[in-house]
């Protein structure tokens, strides 16, 4: 009795780390830095104290918590919306699941790394998502998270300024032929306290439904999967799907807390055997993002900009924010993200469990 009251102590003490550590990531703006200042916190604590612990029931309501983001963000408006963009899109998802499986690969050949965290290192996920899936699967979910964040730094280190370039020409030339700059999107209408609370209520009765369904028959990544495809169908059916961003951002905390603990020592020593997986996951996604989205406007009447945006796996939330502070076409662009990481999270689980069993 005594020791599983030491074991709620030693919980709220890690939550309470994690919480210091995600405050800090996000005041220094790194990407997702709720969750790996969360992870980063909880690992320097349970290192140096052996005192962290996160009960193992609780990952799988960190996992439907985490689809039912993805899953609130897509309506039915990104569905009709798809249709008109199905080639771009198909390009896209095709070069992904390329560049998965190349880079992927390459970092297991070259890397040293087993082959699942090699594939999910190069996965064109979310942060967040591609660690927690890494962890059910069994890869080594320290290591995919710090490859993921190199991708991620990559990304908005050196493609917005060749896209910015690429806008700013398109935009001399549109005013060349006398054409006026697109209308600004219109935001969608604010919903009151008490819509909030129905339609966020709604949204984890979705999430546990579908998530704890198909986590019971033993679906790869099921959790996250069934709570996403619940979610999404939710709120194509009623446009009711709703996640609030405290709750989003207390699912990065709890994320990042139970990564954390999955780092010990010896992690930390093997870090240095990282650098050549680094270099690939650097070079690989800045030669796939440029490669497809200049396939994408030669094989479709998109611009540049457009199709090089849609192309870069950095995240739906800031390339969508990203092009909207370019002035791009970003409705296209946000579909075209949703469709990506949607494909990914439902697809790319199985598919790497297929190749790792394939490849030893």
């Amino acid at each position: 009795m005594q020791e599983q009251g030491w074991g709620v102590v030693f919980f709220l003490a890690t939550l309470a780390v994690a919480c210091a550590g995600a405050w800090i990531g996000k005041q220094v703006k790194i990407p997702a830095g709720a969750m790996l200042g969360a992870m980063a916190g909880v690992a320097v604590f349970h290192i140096f104290t052996g005192w962290g612990r996160f009960p193992s029931e609780l990952k799988t309501v960190v996992q439907i918590l985490s689809g039912a983001l993805i899953g609130s963000k897509v309506s039915r408006k990104d569905v009709a919306a798809l249709k008109k963009i199905l080639l771009p899109t198909a390009i896209l998802l095709l070069f992904m699941t390329l560049m998965n499986l190349t880079l992927g690969i390459s970092i297991y050949k070259l890397g040293g790394l087993d082959i699942a965290t090699a594939l999910f290192s190069a996965s064109p996920g979310g942060l967040t998502d591609m660690a927690l899936l890494a962890e059910e699967l069994g890869a080594n979910s320290t290591y995919v998270t710090l490859l993921q964040l190199v991708r991620l730094l990559t990304i908005f280190s050196f493609l917005p300024p060749i896209i910015k370039r690429v806008l700013k020409k398109q935009l001399a030339a549109a005013q060349a032929r006398g054409e006026a700059p697109a209308e600004p999107t219109v935001q969608p209408r604010e919903l009151s306290r008490q819509q909030r609370l129905c339609y966020f209520a709604e949204t984890m009765l979705a999430a546990a439904i579908g998530g704890l369904a198909l986590h019971f028959l033993r679906v790869t990544a099921g959790a996250m999967l069934g709570s996403m495809l619940a979610v999404a169908a939710w709120n194509i059916a009623t446009g009711r799907g709703y996640f609030p961003r405290p709750v989003s951002d207390a699912a990065q905390v709890a994320s990042g807390a139970l990564l954390g603990l999955k780092i010990d020592m010896a992690s930390v020593l093997g870090l240095a055997g990282l650098a050549v997986p680094a270099l690939l996951v650097m070079a690989g996604v800045l030669l796939f993002s440029l490669l497809t989205g200049y396939v994408m406007h030669r094989l479709t009447k998109l611009d540049l900009a457009t199709c090089l945006l849609a192309s870069t796996p950095g995240g739906l939330t800031e390339m969508s924010l990203l092009s909207e502070d370019l002035g791009a076409d970003t409705p296209k662009i946000a579909v075209m993200q949703t469709a990506r990481l949607l494909y990914v999270v439902a697809f790319f689980p199985t598919m790497i469990e297929f190749v790792a069993h394939a490849l030893g």
